[in-house]
């Protein structure tokens, strides 16, 4: 299983923009316009929704699942900040996180 700060923190090292986690994909990184494939297995709205919880609020949450759509910054210790986009289009879990530099 995957865990968001280790992908986040790759992401920063790998020097992408964004960070894309979407039902039946591998999680993806967007470098310099073009999206990257990670190796790795596909995941699931239930598991993209695992990985979100462990950096969002219960208040984000609830907005997710009250408005389908979330947006907030997430300051990750030692690896930077980052604006998060969840939405639930016909009820499945898309995230990006994007990443806005040093913390």
């Amino acid at each position: 299983m995957y865990q968001l700060k280790d992908l986040l923190l790759l992401a920063v090292q790998e020097g992408a923009e964004e960070l894309l986690l979407d039902p039946d994909q591998p999680p993806r990184m967007r470098l310099h316009g073009k999206v990257r494939v990670l190796d790795g297995p596909l995941l699931t709205s239930d598991q993209i929704s695992e990985l979100l919880r462990s950096i969002a609020l219960d208040e984000q949450c609830r907005e997710l699942e009250l408005c389908g759509d979330a947006r907030f910054r997430y300051v990750a210790k030692h690896v930077g900040q980052f604006n998060v986009h969840a939405q639930t289009p016909e009820g499945r879990l898309h995230v990006k996180i994007k990443y806005l530099g040093p913390s």
